[in-house]
Order: structure tokens, then C-alpha cells, then sequence
């Protein structure tokens, strides 16, 4: 990972570390207010809980006063409790004057800026889509994002569970090919977890590795023995968990095979297209041979999805992927670049060449409708058309030429194939945002900041203009409030999320409401992610290039 990705990351991390533990140590307060002169056993447990987050993830994080405190607490309440010594009166004062010195140290990073909040992860952003699913396991919400921004950006479909009794139910909904896990979490530590996961024959190929502030060499044998792949200790560096996973997975057939074919439909992999297109343009920059690339996106398809089913939506795939297999030349290569998107490479192919054969083939697949169940489905999709023409264009430049031509076939009305054209493709091709918030200071504030970096942004103060607004516009995504003065934003989101003209459009809620049972209702409503306000800047930068696949 790059030193400024790197960076960037770290700093995000201790911003959300240092307003974390500032909750935590308010809690901390209000314990040892009620504990007096002892402690019961529930209450050391969570002292103990408290000084052991703060050790492995402030070193982690670089912190090293925070760090330091942290693990003298930590060492010394486990000696105690191993001597089966309470906490006394003067333990507990100790303990209190130490909470008090971690709050004045958190004013102080607050109040001379220590932690850096401007930095973006625009610069080399990407998310390569079939690299692996990885399931991060911990009670600490800080290293769980850290970890999750990283392998994201990494090119890692990542879920994350800070509750270690829900976790086992997760395995089995998420699939993941590496399991990240704490060893000591409150309900179920890792050991008994990781007992759970090997005594499953169905989870035989999932990896596991242990990432533990526990370091010594018993507990590091006990997890092996268990079946742990690998065991990593905290304060742990970013990289070294980035390549273990990827060492871990590469000595895996499943995984070998995955990185060069996508496992539905039997195209070839993303993964695969970015080492191939990056050979074509290596050859074209020393002997000139060009090449051409298509990018395919199937018209409707969520709407397929919502009226038919997941079944019928994967047979979609595969029959797509079929018939351009079998009409391409041998030499050409059929990829699957992410959901309903697929990519054509076809080499010493000039761009009305590549024009001639997609369109062809998509005229036959509209007049054509696949049957699956009984049921005759029409399939159109939209396509565009890159050739390369400069020796000095990069993949990512190509790429977005592409992109782009098959972005204005979807604008020209879809069932189409558009040639990338430098003069006439390129205008108005930049993303577009739609903010929906009653709040004027908000919408100006995100309208300067998203409009400062490259998209168009559209605004709304309520439901029904907003409604209206997405099929002129047709944002790319919508970042919804659920406060509005007309209508509730969940009917909002469920409303847009019903129009066909704009099925591909990504929604994020922010809002102030931050239970869980709001979360599931906004998500169940549709909404394709959820922040609550107040919200970190950077971290909605980051979930909307995610969205927008960037």
C-alpha cells in the first residue's frame, strides 16, 4: 500500500479512535463514580476490557502516551485478577486519576489538531471487485474500520461484525474466504468461535487469522492448534495484515482460480482484465498494435432482479456471458467487470470494427428473449466503445473512455453502443449527486465540498422535488436525509427506488437517526448505505466512490 494511502488511512483512523475512546471514557467515569471503594467481578472485567482496547489499537494507531497507559493498566489488572486480588479503594482512585489524565490527553489532540481530518483517499482509490470476501471480527470499532477502509481499497469485498455472538450466523450469510478475528471480545472470545467455524465441514476452506493484542507464545500455539492460518499481534502494521491475507489466499485453489474466472458466470475476472488490458497497452506503446475495448451494461437489470428473482437474474448472467463467448474470436476476451457490467477485449481491432460485432450481437440478443422458468425475458444492454490512439494514455484513462461512451448510451435512452468520441462523449460525463436535506447550511456545505471535486451537484429541500428531480437528472447517487418537511425520506428512498428510469442509482441516508432499528429500516427501504450525522467528511467521500465504483 502506497505511503500516502497509508497515511490517509492512519489519520482517519485515530480521528474516529480519539472521539470513540471519549465515549468510553465517560463511561469509565461513571463506573468508577458507582463502584466506590471495590469493584464486582463484572465491572474489573469491563475496566480491564476498557485498558486493553485502548493498549493494542493506540499503539496500533501510532499513540504511544495513550499506548503506554493502556498496557501498565492492562498488565497490572490482569496480575490481580490471576491473584484473585480485587480492585481496593486505593486501586480504584489510581484507576480513576488515569481516566482523568487519558480525558485531558484527548482535549489536548482535539484542541491543537494532532489528528489530521482533511486528508482524502481520492488519490489511487480503487476496488477491484473478485478479489475475496474477508470477515472482520472485532469488539473495536476503530480497528474494524481501519481494517475494512485498507482491504477495501485493496480490492476486498469486507464485512464487519464488532458483536462475537452474531458472528457464526454471519459466516454462513457472507461466504468469506479469510476470517479476521479478536481473540478477547465480551459473550464469545475467538478460541470458542474459531472451535465453531472448524467443526463445520461446509466452512473447510474458509482461512482464519487471529489478530490479538494477547501475544504470548501459549495463546499463539492454542490458536494454531485450533486451526488458525496465522496469527497477527497488536499493534500491527497495516501492510503485513494486507499481505498475509493475500499469502494465505494465494497458496488456495479456490482462490487461484478465482482471481483469473468469475465463479456464476464463467467469464473471465476483473482481476484478470487489469493485467491483460495493462499487457495490450505495454504492446501498443512499443509496436503500435492497437486494440479495442466494450463495455457492457445490461439494461434494467435490477428490475429483473426485483420482478423475477436472484435465480433468474444469475441465469441472465450466464446466458449473456454464453452468447458472447461463443460469437467472439478466439483471440478477443470476455470479461466480467462487476455486477451486471462486462468488459470485451479485442486485440488489432479498430473501434467501428468492435462497433460492427457488439452491435450486431446486441440486435440479436433484443430480438431474442431467454426463457428461464417458463418465463420469456427480453434482454437489451448498453455498450461502449474505446479505441486506443495516444501512447501516452494510462489503463485507467481508457478505461474511463469506455466508461463514458457507455454512460451516454444509457442518457441516449439504452439498447445502444456508442463510440467514445474525445469532442462529443467527454461533455457533461462527470457523476452526478443529488443531496435532498431540508438543512441549508448542510446542503451548501456538501454542494461546495463534492462540487470541488469533480461532480455535478444537484440540490432538493424535499421529497417531492426530489422524486421529480431523478428522472431529469438521473443522479448516480442521492444522499438522502429522513427528515424532510414533506415526506418521511424512507418513502422518499422506496418511492425512487420503484421508478425504472433510474433503478441503477445508488442511495446513502444521512441522518441523525442512529439506532439500529432506523439503520435496518432505511436499508430495508432500499437505501444502498447509511451515515449518521455528524458525519466525518472523509468517510462519505470514500462510501460514495465506493458506490460510484471509482
Amino acid at each position: 500500500m502506497k505511503n500516502e494511502k497509508m497515511e490517509a488511512l492512519m489519520q482517519i483512523a485515530q480521528k474516529n479512535f480519539i472521539e470513540e475512546l471519549n465515549v468510553r471514557v465517560e463511561k469509565m467515569e461513571k463506573l468508577l463514580t458507582l463502584c466506590e471503594d471495590k469493584c464486582n467481578e463484572h465491572d474489573t472485567q469491563n475496566i480491564l476490557n476498557f485498558f486493553h482496547m485502548m493498549n493494542g489499537t493506540a499503539a496500533t494507531l501510532g499513540l504511544s502516551h495513550l499506548a503506554c497507559i493502556g498496557e501498565k493498566w492492562e498488565t497490572k489488572l490482569r496480575n490481580l485478577i490471576e491473584q484473585g486480588i480485587g480492585l481496593d479503594m486505593v486501586t480504584l482512585k489510581d484507576i480513576y486519576a488515569e481516566i482523568i489524565e487519558i480525558k485531558h490527553k484527548i482535549g489536548y489532540l482535539r484542541e491543537n489538531k494532532t489528528v489530521k481530518t482533511h486528508v482524502s483517499l481520492k488519490k489511487g482509490y480503487t476496488n477491484i471487485s473478485d478479489r475475496g470476501k474477508v470477515l472482520l471480527v472485532d469488539d473495536d470499532i476503530t480497528i474494524l474500520k481501519l481494517l475494512e477502509n485498507a482491504l477495501t481499497t485493496e480490492g476486498y469485498t469486507v464485512y464487519i461484525c464488532d458483536d462475537s455472538a452474531s458472528a457464526f450466523d454471519l459466516v454462513a450469510v457472507t461466504g468469506p474466504d479469510v476470517i479476521i478475528l479478536d481473540i478477547m471480545m465480551p459473550e464469545i472470545d475467538g478460541y470458542e468461535l474459531l472451535e465453531r467455524i472448524k467443526k463445520r465441514p461446509e466452512y473447510s476452506d474458509i482461512h482464519v487469522i487471529f489478530l490479538s493484542s494477547v501475544d504470548s507464545i501459549n495463546d499463539k500455539i492454542k490458536g494454531l492448534r485450533l486451526g488458525a492460518d496465522d496469527y497477527i499481534t497488536k499493534p500491527f502494521i497495516i501492510d503485513e495484515v494486507v499481505v498475509r491475507i493475500e499469502t494465505i489466499l494465494r497458496m488456495s485453489n479456490k482462490y487461484r482460480k478465482k482471481l483469473f474466472k468469475d465463479d456464476l458466470t464463467g467469464a473471465y475476472s476483473r482481476y484478470y482484465f487489469n493485467q491483460r488490458i495493462a499487457e495490450e497497452i505495454e504492446r501498443y506503446k512499443r509496436n503500435g498494435t492497437i486494440f479495442s475495448i466494450v463495455f457492457i451494461d445490461i439494461d434494467h437489470y435490477k428490475v429483473i432482479n426485483d420482478k423475477y428473482g436472484h435465480h433468474v437474474g444469475d441465469f441472465v448472467l450466464k446466458e449473456l456471458t454464453s452468447c458472447f463467448i461463443k460469437n467472439i474470436r478466439k483471440c478477443d476476451s470476455f470479461y466480467r467487470y462487476g455486477g451486471e457490467e462486462f468488459v470485451i477485449l479485442l486485440p488489432d481491432t479498430l473501434e467501428l470494427t468492435s462497433y460492427t460485432v457488439v452491435d450486431r450481437l446486441r440486435k440479436e440478443l433484443a430480438q431474442s428473449p431467454i426463457s428461464v422458468g417458463g418465463i420469456d425475458i427480453n434482454i437489451t444492454f448498453s455498450a461502449g466503445v474505446a479505441q486506443v490512439k495516444d501512447k501516452d494514455i494510462t489503463v485507467e484513462q481508457l478505461i474511463s473512455n469506455a466508461d463514458r461512451a457507455m454512460y451516454q448510451a444509457k442518457k441516449f435512452g439504452r439498447n445502444r453502443v456508442v463510440i467514445y468520441d474525445d469532442e462529443t462523449t467527454v461533455r457533461d460525463f462527470k457523476k452526478t449527486l443529488l443531496l435532498v436535506d431540508d438543512e441549508n447550511t448542510i446542503l451548501k456545505f456538501l454542494g461546495y465540498r463534492l462540487s470541488d471535486i469533480g461532480y455535478n451537484i444537484v440540490m432538493a429541500k424535499d421529497g417531492k422535488s426530489a422524486i421529480e428531480l431523478t428522472e431529469k437528472v438521473y443522479p448516480d447517487v442521492i444522499i438522502l436525509d429522513l427528515i424532510l418537511p414533506d415526506m418521511d425520506g424512507l418513502e422518499v428512498c422506496k418511492r425512487i427506488k420503484n421508478k425504472d428510469a433510474v433503478y441503477s442509482t445508488k442511495v446513502i441516508i444521512l441522518s441523525k437517526r442512529k439506532e439500529k432499528e432506523d439503520i435496518v429500516e432505511g436499508l430495508y427501504a432500499g437505501a444502498d448505505d447509511y451515515l449518521t450525522k455528524p458525519f466525518s467528511m472523509i468517510e462519505l467521500e470514500a462510501r460514495i466512490k465506493r458506490m460510484l465504483n471509482d
